[in-house]
């Protein structure tokens, strides 16, 4: 007989052990499992006579009316094999036509970003974070994976979820998130791009192929026909065609390993608005190399800066995502990307109307932005002192962020309420891209007082996720 929530609770408490009653699941081949903490450590509990996982700790089981219970670390070693049982722990393929994704800088608030997004129809996205979040926060692609597969487990979520190994610019990246499991993979072609056009002369067979193929093709927009034209494509072609074939690599060595991914392709932090003529070549010469493309992040009118809205003629940006959606359905039906989704709340409801609802939308400093401010409201102190340090490190936390902002913008002391400092928008945007240094810095303080206060971290996270996603879907 299973053992019930209060008498595994009380029977794993004088071990130090808390139970997380919504993680507890029955097997399909007998026996159950659970998630606990122990102190701040997380541990996998296991019912039933034999565990599958090695290293028990303590060696012999406890015993709790009768019944054992293992318990082990939360490891590498044990979410694999857990996973081997519970296929609802691994990352899965997108199966809806709208996905969400939500980064987590800290791998401590997943349990809240799925409070938020099950209760709405988009599929989410839960482990993503890109290589300079790696480099900032001291992480890799495991260990992001390893805190996100926790949150599914903790919370009793029965999937599924996608992990997003997002931004990757080389073949050392794309391995060690493939090693891991990741099943959404987004190439940055910014990296690439830099390094200037191909000459016209230059281009394979297939890119000028691919260009006559296009020339003067009608796209189908709701503000009418939209032609191609010859000479965008064939600046596309020359600028696209490098940057395209790592795609192309990475795809291969993906399918050489047997993995069936999503594949995204990002251009949205490049310094021109994207053509439908580039659009269309990146789609068309990605098919004709054989690799399926799951999304596309072109780069939008506007203004996309950290922590604040949307900035530009939102009647523009709309006629943009209009086009670029209808250029989308006529060349591989793939889906676009909006990256930089946090805070832009002025343009998600038109994003999600001219996509037809087919679409991906990315956030992450978002989510870190929320255990700001609870450390605001429950620790001035430590917040202030996260400030200065912030203020004194600004040029390094900007250098891989376009952002306007500049030191003069900073107040020199923060308000009397200090959770009201985060109305301003440059504090804001100073802590949206400081995360690197302030965890580097004061990383276990942080984290210290955010797992003191789990509830209102996760309320908080909770709430501004599904604010996002109201602008968004309702």
């Amino acid at each position: 007989m299973m053992l019930s929530p209060e008498v595994l609770a009380e029977g794993l408490r004088p071990y130090g052990l808390h139970l997380i009653a919504e993680s507890i699941r029955e097997l399909p081949d007998g026996g159950a499992i659970f998630a606990a903490h122990q102190g701040n450590e997380r541990r996998i509990g296991w019912i039933g006579e034999a565990s599958p996982f090695p290293a028990p700790d303590p060696r012999m089981p406890i015993r709790i009316q009768g019944q054992p219970v293992w318990i082990h670390p939360w490891t590498w070693a044990h979410y694999r094999l857990l996973r081997e049982r519970l296929p609802a722990l691994s990352p899965a393929r997108c199966d809806r036509p709208a996905s969400f994704g939500a980064g987590d800088r800290l791998g401590m608030a997943t349990a809240a970003q799925i409070a938020a997004l099950e209760r709405y129809p988009v599929f989410p996205v839960l482990a993503q974070q890109s290589p300079r979040e790696l480099a900032r926060t001291g992480r890799d692609f495991q260990t992001v994976l390893l805190d996100a597969a926790w949150g599914v487990f903790a919370s009793g979520f029965a999937g599924p979820f996608g992990a997003d190994a997002d931004h990757l610019q080389d073949e050392a990246q794309l391995r060690a998130a493939a090693e891991a499991g990741y099943s959404l993979y987004t190439f940055d072609l910014r990296r690439a791009l830099a390094r200037g056009p191909r000459p016209w002369e230059a281009l394979s067979p297939l890119a000028r192929s691919v260009v006559a193929e296009l020339a003067d093709r009608r796209v189908e927009t709701p503000e009418g026909l939209r032609t191609l034209e010859e000479p965008a494509l064939q600046a596309a072609a020359c600028r696209y065609e490098p940057a395209l074939e790592e795609v192309v690599r990475g795809a291969e060595i993906l399918r050489d390993q047997g993995i069936a991914a999503d594949l995204e392709v990002s251009v949205d932090e490049t310094e021109e608005e994207t053509t439908p003529e580039a659009h269309a070549f990146i789609a068309v010469y990605l098919q004709r190399r054989g690799v399926a493309l799951w999304s596309l992040a072109p780069r939008f009118p506007g203004v996309f800066e950290k922590a604040v809205d949307y900035e530009g003629e939102v009647e523009r940006f709309a006629q943009a995502v209009a086009l670029h959606a209808a250029v989308a359905r006529t060349f591989g039906g793939h889906r676009l990307s909006l990256h930089s989704g946090s805070e832009k709340f002025r343009i998600l409801r038109v994003f999600r109307e001219a996509t037809g609802g087919h679409f991906h939308v990315k956030t992450s400093g978002t989510t870190w932005l929320q255990a700001v401010r609870v450390v605001a409201r429950v620790a001035p102190a430590l917040f202030a002192e996260l400030y200065a340090i912030a203020r004194a490190h600004l040029e390094e936390s900007r250098r891989d962020y376009p952002i306007a902002l500049r030191p003069e913008a900073l107040p020199p002391a923060l308000p009397d309420d200090p959770e009201a400092a985060l109305v301003d928008r440059a504090v804001r945007q100073l802590f949206h891209i400081s995360y690197g240094v302030l965890l580097r810095e004061r990383g276990p303080a942080i984290r210290a007082l955010l797992e003191a206060h789990e509830a209102e971290h996760f309320a908080a996270v909770r709430e501004n996720l599904e604010r996002h996603l109201e602008a968004l879907l309702k």
